[in-house]
């Protein structure tokens, strides 16, 4: 059984062998070692940290996941891919600059338009990063964005990490067309740990779309992942996420964006899937002038339970963030939206917004917004809003008076609850996915 499997693997000896099996240089199976190191010295969070105040981890026991899930061969030609990743790739071939695919830890496909590709764009797995750019690697993989002593999972995940995207875009190149990574969950019980980093160098420009799936609806599995996004000086990003995982899937994720001088950021984030998901996302405006725009919207039924732990963290004056989440909840869900806005003393002339809103289709379900304003300066414009409500009978009356069912009704409210949203995820393709996607769980 896999529990057998898993008392074997996890340990200083499968760090190595995982190392091995991918041919790393020494320098990463060191790092990696270094990781595990830590990863023995921290206790996993326990319901008394604050982030951690309502999310349960006590069923979530790690002797049911296989950390090192079986290696699978790239394919050479697009063709070759599965009628599955061919039907999740988002975007047409021809409307996108690059795509990377990932079958559990194994890169699977990975291609970049030839013109970006002359003008120092890098777009590919992470694996083939360590191996062919290591000095930018080195510099950035966990080092500021999400420290390997973050948490007990974080330090794992360093140590264990298998399979991601690497996307170093140069100075003041512009990427018109999307760049769109697929991140695959195939493996029964298999821990899914893949690692997103981005770097946006000076006055360049870019938009990634973040795809993360599982092969089947109730593929057992647990996500340990991290995204580091880095934001240099006068760059602008657009990057969207849509998760649907597997109903049996636990999922942990730490994401978190640094933003340099005059810097933009547009992230979006769509969660629709897993068991249950604690997300940790955040902003760092480390210098003056840069922007941050956070997007979120989250649909859970059954008993489905997402935590989004999110932060804006102003660190330098004239800065400016702004938060939109909304949620809608059917049967026993739960949601817990948990914002910090912090205002460092230095960051005067800020202007920073959040709001949060919830949809509640049954009277079993429950969100928590919990709006939080930490403001060390005193010349700054910080504002918050959060609502909480049932669908509005008399609005399911009036559709059904015009020949809709309350269901159609009902998928119609919801629909225009969440447009607002939507509408922020600017490529076409992944928009009409998210609404496909909850349209078909109403």
């Amino acid at each position: 059984m896999a529990v057998r499997i898993l008392e074997q693997s996890m340990s200083a000896e499968a760090v190595v062998r995982l190392s091995a099996t991918k041919q790393e240089p020494t320098w990463m199976r060191d790092w990696r070692l270094a990781a595990w190191r830590v990863s023995q010295e921290l206790a996993l969070p326990v319901g008394t940290e604050e982030e951690w105040r309502r999310t349960d981890l006590r069923g979530l026991d790690f002797e049911q996941f296989l950390p090192l899930p079986p290696q699978v061969a790239a394919v050479q030609r697009r063709e070759e891919l599965s009628a599955f990743f061919l039907e999740h790739m988002t975007l047409p071939e021809t409307t996108v600059g690059g795509l990377v695919v990932h079958h559990d830890g194994s890169a699977l496909w990975q291609t970049l338009d030839e013109t970006l590709r002359s003008q120092g764009v890098i777009f590919c797995a992470l694996d083939t990063a360590v191996q062919q750019h290591p000095e930018l690697v080195q510099a950035h993989l966990m080092t500021q964005a999400v420290p390997v002593a973050t948490s007990k999972f974080t330090a794992l995940h360093a140590a264990l990490w298998n399979g991601g995207t690497f996307i170093y875009i140069p100075p003041g190149v512009n990427v018109q067309l999307p760049l769109q990574a697929l991140t695959a969950h195939m493996t029964a019980g298999a821990m899914e740990q893949s690692h997103v980093l981005l770097i946006a160098d000076t006055q360049s420009q870019v938009t990634v779309v973040q795809e993360d799936v599982s092969g089947q609806a109730d593929l057992p599995g647990l996500h340990n992942g991290v995204v580091e996004l880095y934001v240099k000086p006068g760059a602008q990003v657009t990057y969207l996420q849509m998760q649907n995982w597997s109903r049996r899937l636990w999922g942990i994720s730490y994401q978190r964006a640094m933003l340099s001088a005059n810097s933009q950021l547009r992230w979006a984030v769509a969660g629709l899937g897993s068991r249950l998901h604690w997300t940790a996302q955040s902003v760092a405006l480390m210098e003056a002038g840069s922007t941050a725009h956070m997007y979120g919207l989250v649909f859970g039924d059954g008993r489905q339970h997402v935590d989004f732990q999110t932060r804006q963290d102003h660190m330098a004056p004239h800065t400016e963030s702004d938060l939109l989440f909304r949620s809608a909840l059917m049967d026993r869900a739960r949601t817990v939206i948990r914002g910090v806005v912090h205002l460092r003393p230095v960051a005067q002339q800020t202007n920073a917004y959040q709001s949060m809103h919830s949809l509640l289709l049954s009277e079993k379900t429950r969100a928590d917004a919990l709006p939080i304003l930490e403001i060390e300066a005193d010349d700054v414009r910080c504002k918050h809003g959060s609502t909480t409500g049932m669908v509005d009978d008399e609005q399911v009356f009036y559709l059904m008076s015009r020949g809709l069912s309350r269901q159609e009704a009902q998928r119609m409210i919801v629909q225009g609850f969440f447009e607002t949203v939507i509408t922020e995820f600017p490529v076409e393709g992944i928009q009409e996915k998210i609404r496909l996607a909850i349209e078909s769980r109403i």
